[in-house]
């Protein structure tokens, strides 16, 4: 283990420490409503950028790509958090459903079937089982049979994490109603994966002896994919925003109303928008930028924190009805996921290197 590798696992214990202690003070403090609601936005983040990650791969072997096998399979062995996100949202749906989905103990009429938590946990669990256990399944199996298995992944993954987006996002406001919000959240979920990708080849490169493996061209390559899926993301966030605008219907305007209007979350809101699209639009227009991985790395960690903040978006204002927009907790809390994730990863990758996985 070379020093830049335990100085990296270092600090990602120390996170995985902090956001585990906070969770537990918290709890115990009786903010038990911004535990969980910090709990279910890093869920959904870490967990979307796991999957998508396998989920990359199976589109490189659908496209037949051949630009960057060390990026396709740095995407592919993000699975090994797919088994910790099962259990994740066990926990989350045995104990903390009460306290995330206001339906939970105030049922809404002519729902009351559909949104419970017995039928939710059972259909989206098994969402979870189906999409994770295809994904463990090409991850794992021989090189011939990931020409069969990566479309029935691409198509379960879609379909599945739509599902997935209705469910645990739009929920949260059982009277906000959007039909492209599934298919918003599992394309933002892949925009952030890639973002992640960014990052981590310049965060692992010595640690992961990744600098053979990645060069100029391929950083190029993935800032064009990134470009690529800034348009795409935001393109999808328009077009559910322009439907709400000349709808002008009470039960979907009242949404967008509550953030991007009032206090406090209209500051961050308007933030999030330009931060997310606009920003990474212009700036990724460089092709000497995408030619440099430090730079891209930056970018990178700019759309991570834009889409963290999205999420953020999507769950507190739903949620909370405290004073104020909180933070510090949910902070803390996504350090410590941030740190488990971290460390996961390093620790597969002692396993299994990405420098020497499946070709």
């Amino acid at each position: 283990m070379n020093t830049d590798d335990t100085r990296l696992r270092r600090v990602f214990q120390g996170m995985l420490v902090v956001g585990a202690v906070t969770f537990v003070v918290a709890l115990a403090a009786g903010q038990s409503q911004r535990t969980w609601q910090a709990y279910l936005l890093n869920f959904l983040l870490w967990t979307g950028v796991a999957q998508c990650g396998v989920v990359f791969s199976a589109a490189y072997q659908v496209t037949k790509g051949q630009w960057s096998d060390t990026l396709r399979r740095m995407g592919e062995s993000l699975w090994f958090f797919l088994p910790v996100s099962l259990a994740l949202f066990l926990i989350m749906m045995l104990f903390g459903a009460s306290s995330i989905f206001p339906w939970a103990s105030h049922p809404v009429e002519g729902k009351q079937l559909w949104l419970s938590v017995s039928f939710m946990t059972a259909r989206d669990l098994a969402v979870f089982l189906v999409v994770s256990g295809l994904s463990v399944a090409y991850v794992h199996c021989r090189q011939e049979r990931t020409r069969v298995l990566a479309p029935v992944l691409l198509v379960a993954f879609g379909l599945g994490y739509s599902l997935i987006g209705f469910d645990l996002v739009m929920s949260l406001d059982p009277h906000w109603s959007s039909t492209l919000f599934g298919w918003y959240f599992f394309v933002s979920s892949f925009y952030a994966m890639l973002a992640w990708l960014a990052i981590a080849a310049v965060l692992f490169r010595k640690a992961w002896g990744l600098e053979q493996h990645l060069d100029a061209d391929q950083s190029h390559d993935l800032g064009r994919l990134l470009f690529g899926f800034c348009l795409l993301t935001g393109g999808f966030f328009w077009a559910q925003w322009l439907v709400f605008w000349y709808g002008n219907l009470p039960e979907e305007i009242g949404y967008v109303i509550r953030r991007y209007y009032e206090m406090p979350f209209a500051p961050l809101a308007w933030v999030m928008t330009y931060g997310a699209f606009l920003v990474p639009l212009v700036v990724l227009l460089s092709k000497s930028l995408k030619r440099r991985p430090r730079q891209l790395a930056a970018v990178g960690v700019w759309i991570f924190a834009m889409l963290w903040l999205e999420r953020y978006l999507w769950i507190v204002p739903s949620i909370w009805k405290g004073p104020g927009a909180p933070l510090v907790i949910e902070l803390l809390i996504t350090a410590g996921f941030l740190g488990g994730f971290g460390w996961g990863w390093m620790s597969h990758n002692r396993r299994f290197p990405v420098t020497s996985r499946r070709q």
